[in-house]
């Protein structure tokens, strides 16, 4: 990835891992049920506790200093904080304290352990929400090329990607087949951009019956009904100086 992208996303890391914070995550069912999140003591590190099936766990190094942070994955199997995250399965089993699972750089969106697949989105600097979508591989980190536009890819230019950026994140449907970006006004329209993909082969989904809202709305089950006003795109304002 260029450099350009790199230094923008350890910058978004640091600003989250520098955040001190006292941090309660409470979790029912494999859903979040509620968030503490309070300041933590000027010199005092800060702390991640998260409340599950009767048992509190530590999470060591964890940071989310702002509720909107803190999500469960789209099939439940991980919860992220920010651009961190720790694997259900491994928080169940824990007694006093863990470790996190992984890391990404950028906001991470989203997760599917089936698929082995994680969704951070990119954004071009501090003044303007213009965004892209980078597909990565749970197990290595490692970057997919996808040339679909909203995606990056190692061999597209900066320029290419800022000119087809997107405002607002993205995530899996449950089955982690189909993935929605630009929420939350995805539409599977002909034409609507960025648009839905399917992940088996990230190609758009695009549907033209009468009934298009309804099918698409059906693929995500997790999400609640997307806005039928097609969104501009997103304009970089400093996009000229590149």
């Amino acid at each position: 990835m260029k450099y350009t992208i790199v230094t923008t996303l350890l910058a978004l890391s640091t600003t989250a891992a520098s955040a001190y914070t006292i941090t309660h995550i409470y979790i029912k069912d494999n859903d979040i049920i509620r968030t503490d999140i309070k300041q933590a003591k000027e010199g005092s590190p800060g702390h991640t506790y998260v409340h599950l099936d009767g048992n509190t766990c530590e999470i060591i190094e964890g940071s989310a200093a702002a509720a909107d942070w803190i999500k469960t994955s789209s099939d439940k199997q991980y919860l992220i904080l920010f651009n961190d995250y720790v694997d259900m399965k491994q928080l169940k089993a824990c007694k006093t304290k863990m470790k996190l699972s992984g890391k990404a750089y950028g906001d991470l969106s989203d997760m599917n352990k089936e698929k082995n697949i994680f969704l951070s989105i990119t954004e071009y600097g501090l003044r303007w929400p213009c965004s892209i979508a980078s597909i990565n591989k749970i197990s290595t980190a490692k970057e997919i090329n996808i040339a679909a536009k909203p995606f990056y890819a190692q061999k597209k230019s900066e320029r290419t990607m800022r000119k087809n950026s997107f405002g607002g994140g993205g995530r899996f449907s449950p089955d982690g087949n189909y993935l929605a970006l630009s929420l939350p006004n995805f539409s599977c329209r002909k034409g609507s951009y960025p648009g839905v993909y399917d992940t088996r082969t990230w190609k758009k989904v695009e549907f033209t019956s009468p009934d298009v809202d309804a099918r698409c709305d059906a693929l995500f089950p997790n999400l609640p009904t997307p806005s039928r006003t097609l969104q501009p795109l997103c304009v970089d304002e400093d996009f000229n100086e590149y």
